[in-house]
């Protein structure tokens, strides 16, 4: 099973989500960085894992243009899809819901919620402005390994299982 992660990253969370992601999955897994790629040859890969961060409510425009302009594609494969959000209230589902197509969200067999944290020393002056104003989280957001690792788990098991109609598992 040849598997891609196609991602895309503000401070390097997301990035460092989706190598844990890779180590986790094993041999065979190639990664990308959306945002610095302008043409993808998703054929060559039987499985598509897309992940990116969630700033103020949405997910970076260069994972939603590259969902939308590779729809058909993705919906002919198999597909994860996973976010990184530092607000522990977060409805989970709805960040998943608004970040990705309906259509991909439906068809994925596996969705995740790997967390979050802060980088100050990449953050621009508006970031760090921003971030003061989130400080005042009940909890101080961390990266969820355990979730990383569950969704891998996931991926593994219904993506070698050719006949798998099921429903989306949510991490």
């Amino acid at each position: 099973m040849k598997t891609l992660i196609a991602y895309s990253t503000t401070l390097g969370c997301t990035e460092q989500c989706a190598s844990k992601l890779k180590d986790d999955l094993g041999e065979g897994v190639e990664m990308i960085r959306i945002s610095r790629r302008r043409r993808f040859n998703l054929q060559q890969h039987d499985t598509i894992i897309v992940g990116g961060s969630i700033h103020e409510g949405m997910i970076q425009r260069s994972v939603h243009k590259f969902c939308e302009s590779n729809l058909e594609v993705l919906l002919q494969k198999q597909v994860g899809l996973f976010v990184c959000c530092i607000d522990p209230d977060a409805n989970e589902q709805e960040l998943i819901d608004r970040a990705f197509p309906a259509q991909l969200v439906e068809h994925a067999l596996a969705s995740g919620f790997f967390g979050g944290e802060l980088n100050i020393k990449k953050m621009n002056l508006l970031q760090k402005i921003m971030t003061r104003k989130a400080a005042r989280l009940q909890k101080e957001p961390d990266i969820d390994f355990q979730s990383i690792l569950q969704f891998a788990r996931t991926i593994h098991e219904l993506g070698s299982d050719d006949n798998f109609n099921g429903p989306i598992v949510h991490m």
